[in-house]
């Protein structure tokens, strides 16, 4: 059960910081004076169901910490009623960055120096998303939205909870008879993470961005993917459209809804399966550029040929995490600028995958342009002479003063002496 604020469910103030966490037990002696407040317990998960949450209402600015905002906001207000400043008046930026994680999907938002992570990839990743969290000079992060819980979105997560504070969780009602559904729900009751059910038209703010949440409707559909969160990421004139895993179904819920949800860069509803981006819904998000988030060498075919001639037709900007690696985009509030260019590379998941194996190579293979895919990160094992992708156990288990990073090809490593782990087989 959910607690929605009635007045079985209030606690007396000591009972209540005991059960928040971090961000919220900062605000609780602001908060006492203006509302009552609600009891955020989180249990155990199993059998009886997914741990309690706050249900929908907007959320107060995040990350209030040292050299932070530490007022309370007075009053939850609506999707229509934040406003963001454009670049001209914050003189900043909003990075946002698609981490290649094979067959899944893993975004990290950075505005204003607080961050938003949506999904984390498969377990195979999950060393590698916390250590990218890590360059990018991640301390703690002000949200985390699992949008569901396939393994392939929530592996990843499970360690960045587990690795980062969180002031915030945003994860859909419903409950998943999986080991890693079972550790999410642990990690959250263990670090005292609220958690909340959001509601189609709730918005957050992170720094001088916003967020809505554009879908589900209700948590109650039968495909868990049509249960997934999906958020409208606006940054000045900028805009981001991030669903999950999201099919034809939800898809025409968002269209209809009222709600905004054209947007510059729309990252593929799971993964570009042919079950999702239908041609009403792009012609409805009308994107600039695509980003597809799939494994080179996935099972699925993804993305599939019908959406890929979607996309072309669409004339929007391609971008792969299957062919390009790791991809970045950088909004000043008007303008977006990448860390690539497009790849504008339209063969669906089965040719890419059948070109591999003609390869014979673990490397990606080479675009539609014959030219050679981006590069790489590894990490050495300068006593061995060996290297490894960074998501690889063995790589997690090298000591400080052996272990250095390296971003390049696998060629370039082999070429220095440096021998491909057997385990991963980078």
């Amino acid at each position: 059960m959910t607690v929605r604020g009635d007045s079985g469910g209030r606690l007396c103030l000591e009972e209540a910081v005991t059960g928040m966490g971090r961000n919220l037990r900062k605000r609780a002696g602001i908060i006492c004076g203006v509302l009552c407040v609600t009891a955020l317990c989180l249990c155990g998960c199993g059998e009886q169901g997914p741990p309690e949450a706050t249900v929908g209402g907007t959320m107060p600015e995040a990350g209030e910490d040292a050299g932070r905002t530490s007022e309370a906001a007075e009053e939850p207000s609506g999707a229509d009623e934040i406003t963001t400043q454009d670049s001209e008046e914050t003189g900043g930026r909003m990075e946002v960055t698609f981490l290649d994680v094979g067959q899944g999907n893993a975004v990290l938002v950075e505005c204003d120096g607080l961050y938003l992570l949506v999904d984390g990839g498969d377990r195979e990743y999950s060393s590698f998303v916390v250590s990218s969290l890590k360059q990018e000079g991640v301390t703690e992060l002000d949200y985390v939205i699992a949008s569901h819980y396939d393994a392939d979105h929530l592996s990843g997560i499970v360690g960045v909870l587990n690795a980062f504070p969180c002031d915030q969780v945003l994860a859909p009602e419903y409950v998943a008879d999986t080991k890693i559904y079972q550790s999410f729900c642990d990690v959250i009751t263990e670090r005292e993470i609220p958690l909340v059910y959001p509601m189609m038209g709730d918005s957050y703010r992170l720094g001088d961005a916003e967020f809505t949440i554009v879908c589900p409707d209700a948590y109650d559909y039968t495909e868990d993917n049509d249960n997934s969160i999906g958020i409208r990421l606006v940054y000045g004139e900028n805009s981001f459209l991030i669903c999950g895993d999201a099919g034809e179904e939800v898809e025409e819920v968002m269209r209809i809804s009222g709600l905004a949800i054209e947007s510059d860069v729309y990252l593929a509803n799971h993964h570009g399966s042919g079950t999702s981006s239908s041609e009403k819904f792009m012609r409805a998000v009308d994107p600039d550029a695509v980003v597809i988030s799939a494994g080179a060498d996935n099972s699925y075919g993804h993305p599939s040929a019908r959406v890929m001639e979607e996309i072309r037709a669409s004339g929007a900007a391609l971008y792969r995490t299957d062919l390009q690696g790791t991809l970045t985009a950088v909004s000043d509030g008007s303008v977006i600028t990448w860390n690539t260019d497009p790849s504008q590379d339209y063969r669906d998941g089965d040719a890419v995958a059948a070109d591999m194996a003609s390869a014979g190579s673990g490397e990606r293979p080479a675009d539609a342009s014959g030219e050679a895919p981006g590069e790489n990160v590894y990490i050495l094992n300068q006593n061995s002479r060996k290297f490894h992708l960074p998501s690889c156990g063995s790589a997690e288990d090298i000591l400080p003063e052996n272990r250095a990073e390296f971003t390049g090809t696998r060629q370039e490593l082999i070429d220095a002496g440096y021998d491909p782990c057997k385990r991963c087989d980078p």
